[in-house]
C-alpha cells in the first residue's frame, strides 16, 4: 500500500515526515478532510490572521496529491438591506 503525508499550513508548514499507509488516493483526501475539520478548531486564530488553514496531502514522491483549504472570507454590506 502507498504512504501518503498530510503537511499543515497555517501560519507555518508543518510537514509529515511519518505519513500513513493508505490504500488510494481517494481514502488519503478523506483523511486530509478529516484532518482539517480537526485542525481547523485548534488553527482557527491563525485562519483570522492569515485568512487560510490547509491540509496538503503528499505521495511517496513528494508529489502533491491533494489539497484541502480552508479560507476566511470577509465581505462588507449588510444583507437584505434596502
Amino acid at each position: 500500500m502507498p504512504r501518503y503525508f498530510f503537511d499543515i499550513t497555517s501560519e507555518h508548514t508543518v510537514r509529515d515526515e511519518d505519513g500513513e499507509t493508505l490504500p488510494d488516493s481517494e481514502t488519503a483526501r478523506d483523511a486530509a478532510i478529516r484532518i482539517a475539520s480537526e485542525v481547523l478548531p485548534v488553527h482557527s486564530r491563525q485562519l483570522v490572521q492569515t485568512g487560510r488553514v490547509a491540509v496538503t496531502v503528499r505521495d511517496e514522491r513528494g508529489a502533491v496529491v491533494h489539497e484541502v483549504e480552508c479560507r476566511l472570507t470577509s465581505r462588507s454590506g449588510r444583507a437584505g438591506a434596502g
